[in-house]
């Protein structure tokens, strides 16, 4: 047996030694025996405890036998016999009792832990072993026993937190008990860490109740500060922070105690002690998340406010002049130190102004600003600028007003004499441009550009970059180029100068990073100027193609890729005659360069050039196909790219080396770190193919097999949101690609097999995706691109076998998007405060994630009514039994509205496009509910849906009774309505909602006229219009307008024609708007026609000479073309 274990030994040893060959063989054995005889393996691991003298190989062994028991990939403890079990269990028990030494203590009670999780979860009533033994232990108040019952309540918090709630009372005690002065510091601090792992466990009503423990904690942090004990109380205050930002319940009470001790730490000089920074800088993220989950009591709180700013100035002003800058250099890996004080400094100022916004800092700030940009020492200058470019987000509107008066500031800080200052300034400007748009540009041109042109006469080419970037941004932003015109010249000139004398054979680094910068500068002036960039287009043409003849390095990768991109934006901004020509010789170069040297998915240049040829390709449309040839195996190669992921163990800390640089996400006992370079190189390869079918149409056509595959792979692709939104948006296009070419016979060897297959694949993969979807916007794109599908199929395509899947989509959906607007309205109405990762506040997220879930229900409506437009028999036996009972609660008064307004819209695609012996039924529904909304003149959205839902019925009751008889009632309620609404502020929502109400009104005259009143009613729909926002809406009344016309109406015409006015007033309003379509704006023409033959010229003149003169002035425009 000894011999045994001593071979046994000896492979442990090996799985520790360093050399890989030697190491990777020992683990291989490992496994093969683990494999082949896992009850003795697992024995083995046990044995050394005792049998070996080595410590490394005493834990090695504790940490694989904990791994074999909580791992859910290799599950080798379940495979073991229950004796093995049993026996593994008491030998750690007796083990724990006897261990004196903490650290393997430590590892014996993880593993202990992990066993009686894995008996609980098998058996739900068994009690905790361990812990109930561990309460026996500390009886004696044994320092190792306490320390060690700490660290396990800490990790039982991670790993088996339901065995602790049992144990809410006497934890409480234990943790106020241990806190106390009397106890070992070491004790205190891992209390504190355990206690901050166990509030979150419990209900937030009883989290509260701590708060009494707060004041001890933070006493325990400063004895060690003051014991000198810095690691300690970073791992106490760590763990503090950690707390505070997952509930705030406990803190409440104490707020005022946290803030003053968080400063106070931050602002510590004591003689006696010395608080690092790390430690300085996790007082700051405590402050921080204060300001974010409690910002009243934190603004109430006198003088607070003012000295947390002055904390994170303070650190803008702790920057090394050797600091690192951006040099522009894509090629190095950048490694941001979020524990740096200047980024820590930096994100104190943004986050304050974000969370509390300009009227509760600005005034503080700007009482430091002009002494920080006047200061004698660099770094308070580059302080204030740095926090002038943080506060411009947040305090946008406060700032607004005074924008003169702050670029009056920051300008003369581009001259400024040290480096650092006036990079930042640039900087600052840069984040103004996007912050201040398009008031910088319009107003301070004048101010700004002078400046920033001079700087291209710096030595240093990382201020000639920044300056080309900082253009770049600003140029991005002009809404109207008038303000920049005389600079225009100086600046292409300066841009220009960039390029002169290079030779790309030879090209510096320096030469190449600002050449990169300017040839994007220069794309930006071409989208600004647009035609007005003409003048130069020859001359950059003809830079652009000599770059791409003659850059030919690996490093000037990236400058051609962005040159390519150059030409293409310049081409579509400006429209120049001759762009066809050089956009196929460009293209051409790009090919040539291609089969020269190939082009990886890794390449700088291939996002420029994908994104470049799909702007070619709206300029060339259908001229582009013969290069698709070249293109489409470069996407298919970028987005067919294996996903790199990297699986380590969570235990293993040397393997998560390899995780640094990758965004990693926990899955049982793994980290899988993943690449995400790869996750955007594939979303962008999506992206473009979308812009190339959507432009192309059934051109695309012979790319779709391949395409589709790819998608389809992708589509349920949990590692990146914006993959799954492009393949919800391409599954449809693709298909609507299949549908065109069947239509137009573009193709040979195509048939209707083609397109069943592709619909009942793709409709299945966005089915699983849907029931797995987490991301409310995805799952919105990925319904549409299910009701688009849908649509495009027509009639002639869904069978019933399609029905029942997407019947599951639909009552599954609604039920979820229901029960998630009722949590989101709770947390409205709680006031729950938060900040993202975007730093958008939680109030803002929250109608973000109300408006997602409007456009899920919008989706779901829409995908209801394409399934009853085309396949009605199929689908409705379904939706009377399964959906109908939602809508027919969802639609009544006290629900919320969105839920009642696309119940409206659902219950008006069934009147529609159902059989006419349904009618009476849904009518007394929507007429019953629409009665009791409408008059809530401010729930604009439901009384648009009540009011369409009416002028459907009236379209579909032309000859039913039950309609007949309620139509005047149902006319002068609309009146009434109408009447209420019309002193209401027209936002665009309640403009379409008096489009709809106006409609109804017309539909019940135009149907109904010999039920209705329509001597009193017609006149009053004729004053109402002309309707202004609902395009189908405006179409139905103008040509039912036009029918009366026509017929020479008399109600509509009036006495002696005295309508004519208004008639040719709403025509006029109507023609050549984007209301109307080709068909509507002919009718209208048609009509004038017949007047122009009937009247006479004064006549007409009598009949406008009331217009407003740019009405006279169109309708004189339009009248003299007949």
């Amino acid at each position: 047996m000894n011999e045994n274990l001593s071979e046994f030994e000896d492979l442990v040893k090996r799985l520790l030694l360093p050399d890989n060959t030697v190491r990777g063989k020992a683990e291989e054995q490992y496994y093969t025996y683990l494999t082949e005889d896992t009850d003795s393996c697992l024995t083995f691991l046990l044995s050394m405890i005792n049998f070996s003298e080595a410590d490394e190989v005493i834990a090695l062994s504790l940490v694989l036998l904990r791994r074999n028991v909580v791992s859910e990939f290799n599950p080798f403890w379940s495979k073991s016999t229950e004796e093995t079990q049993n026996t593994i269990h008491q030998s750690l028990f007796e083990e724990y009792t006897k261990q004196k030494r903490f650290y393997f203590k430590k590892l014996i009670a993880d593993i202990l832990i992990a066993i009686d999780k894995k008996s609980m979860t098998e058996n739900e009533n068994k009690n905790d072993e361990f812990l109930i033994y561990l309460f026996k232990t500390i009886e004696n108040n044994s320092e190792l026993e306490l320390q060690t019952f700490m660290y396990i309540i800490k990790e039982m918090c991670v790993y088996n937190p339901q065995a602790l709630v049992t144990k809410v009372g006497e934890l409480s005690e234990l943790f106020s008990n241990c806190l106390s002065n009397e106890v070992n510091l070491n004790i205190r601090s891992d209390t504190t860490i355990a206690i901050c792992s166990f509030i979150p466990l419990l209900e937030k009503e009883n989290q509260e109740e701590y708060n009494i423990l707060i004041p001890l904690m933070v006493d325990v942090l400063w004895a060690l500060i003051e014991n000198g004990d810095q690691d300690l109380a970073e791992n106490c205050l760590k763990s503090i922070v950690q707390l505070a930002s997952r509930t705030i319940k406990p803190f409440k009470k104490q707020t005022k105690l946290i803030l003053e001790q968080m400063l106070k730490i931050n602002e510590a000089e004591n003689e006696k002690f010395e608080i690092d920074m790390p430690l300085k800088l996790l007082a700051v993220e405590l402050l921080i998340t204060f300001i974010e989950t409690a910002s009243g009591v934190v603004v109430e709180t006198e003088g607070f406010l003012t000295r947390l700013i002055q904390c994170g100035i303070q650190l803008l002003t702790n920057i090394d002049e050797n600091e690192e800058i951006d040099d522009f250099d894509n090629t190095k890996e950048t490694i941001v130190e979020e524990l740096s004080p200047v980024s820590k400094g930096g994100s104190i100022i943004d986050r304050i102004s974000l969370q509390l916004g300009g009227e509760m800092i600005v005034k503080d700030i700007f009482k430091l600003i002009p002494d920080l940009l006047g200061s004698e020492f660099w770094n308070y200058r580059f302080a204030g600028l740095r926090t002038l470019e943080y506060i411009s987000e947040g305090c946008r509107k406060t700032m607004l007003p005074e924008l003169g008066s702050i670029v009056e500031l920051v300008v003369p800080m581009l001259s400024d004499p040290h480096f650092r200052v006036c990079y930042q300034a640039i900087d600052t400007i840069q984040e103004f441009t996007v912050g201040f748009c398009p008031f910088l540009q319009n107003d301070y041109s004048d101010l700004i550009l002078p400046k920033l042109i001079k700087l291209f006469d710096s030595e240093s080419y990382l201020m000639k970059a920044n300056v080309c970037a900082c253009l770049t941004k600003y140029l991005q932003k002009i809404k109207n180029p008038e303000p920049i015109v005389d600079y225009i010249a100086s600046i292409m000139n300066n841009l220009l100068k960039v390029f002169e004398n290079t030779n790309y054979n030879s090209q510096t680094k320096e030469e190449l990073i600002v050449q990169e910068q300017a040839i994007s500068t220069i794309a930006a002036m071409s989208i600004a100027l647009k035609e007005d960039f003409l003048g130069y287009y020859d001359q950059i043409m003809k830079l652009s193609k000599a770059i791409l003849k003659e850059a030919t390095l690996d490093e000037q990768r990236l400058l051609c890729g962005k040159t390519i991109d150059c030409v293409a934006l310049i081409g579509r901004a400006t429209g120049h005659e001759s762009f066809e020509n050089d956009a196929l010789e460009v293209m051409k170069i790009m090919i040539d360069a291609q089969e020269n040297s190939e082009i990886n998915s890794d390449d700088p240049k291939l996002p420029y050039i994908l994104k470049a040829w799909a702007q070619i390709a709206v300029v060339l449309k259908e001229k582009f196909v013969p290069y698709l040839e070249v293109l489409m195996p470069l996407i298919w190669e970028q987005a067919g790219q294996k996903i790199d992921l990297i699986v380590v163990d969570e235990l293993d800390t040397q393997a998560q080396e390899s995780l640094i640089g990758r965004e990693v996400i926990v899955f049982g006992d793994k980290l899988i770190g993943i690449n995400t370079t790869v996750l955007i190189s594939i979303s962008k390869a999506l992206e473009l193919c979308y812009s190339l079918v959507h432009v192309l149409g059934h051109h695309f056509i012979q790319y779709v097999d391949k395409t589709l595959e790819i998608v389809l792979h992708l589509t349920p692709c949990i590692y990146d949101h914006k993959i799954r939104y492009y393949c919800s948006l391409l599954i449809p296009e693709l298909f609507n690609s299949i549908v065109l070419a069947l239509k137009l016979k573009t193709i040979n060897n195509l048939d209707k097999n083609v397109l069943d297959h592709f619909f009942n694949e793709s409709i299945k993969e966005l089915y699983n995706a849907v029931m797995s979807e987490s991301k409310q916007d995805i799952l919105s794109s990925q319904l549409e691109a299910i009701s688009d599908l849908i649509e495009y199929y027509g009639k002639e395509g869904i069978d019933e076998q399609n029905i029942p899947i997407l019947i599951e989509v639909i009552v599954s959906e609604i039920k979820d998007s229901v029960q998630r607007r009722e949590l989101l309205i709770q947390k409205t109405i709680e006031g729950e405060k938060y900040v993202d990762e975007s730093g958008l506040s939680g109030d803002i997220i929250l109608q973000q994630d109300l408006q997602e879930e409007n456009e899920i229900f919008e989706a779901l409506t829409q995908i209801i009514s394409n399934l009853a437009q085309n396949c009605f028999q199929f689908f409705y036996p379904h939706f009377e039994k399964l959906i109908f009972p939602f809508f027919n609660i969802l639609i009544k008064l006290g629900n919320h509205p969105i839920n009642s307004q696309y119940s409206f819209s659902a219950l008006s695609s069934i009147i529609i496009y159902g059989e006419q012996n349904l009618f009476q039924f849904y009518w007394e529904i929507i007429k019953e509910n629409a009665l009791e909304w409408m008059p809530h003149i401010e729930q604009t959205g439901v009384m648009q849906a009540a009011a369409y839902a009416i002028g459907v019925c009236a379209q579909r009751a032309e000859s039913d009774q039950l309609f007949k008889k309620d139509a005047p009632a149902i006319a002068n309620f609309i009146i009434q309505t109408l009447q209420a609404i019309s002193e209401l502020e027209n936002d665009d929502d309640m403009l379409l909602a008096k489009d709809h109400l106006i409609s109804a009104l017309g539909k019940i005259c135009f149907y109904h006229s010999q039920t209705v009143p329509f001597n009193e009613l017609a006149p009053v729909w004729l004053q109402l219009l002309p309707i202004e926002k609902d395009h189908k809406e405006a179409q139905w009344n103008i040509k039912s307008l036009v029918k009366y016309t026509e017929n020479n109406n008399n109600v509509i015409l009036g006495e002696n024609n005295q309508n004519l006015t208004k008639i040719f007033q709403i025509l006029t309003l109507s023609i050549n708007t984007s209301l109307l379509n080709k068909e509507s704006q002919d009718q209208i023409l048609k009509l004038f026609g017949q007047f122009k033959n009937e009247y006479q010229s004064n006549q007409i003149e009598s009949l406008i000479q009331d217009f407003e003169q740019e009405l006279k002035e169109k309708f004189v425009e339009i009248w003299e073309k007949l």
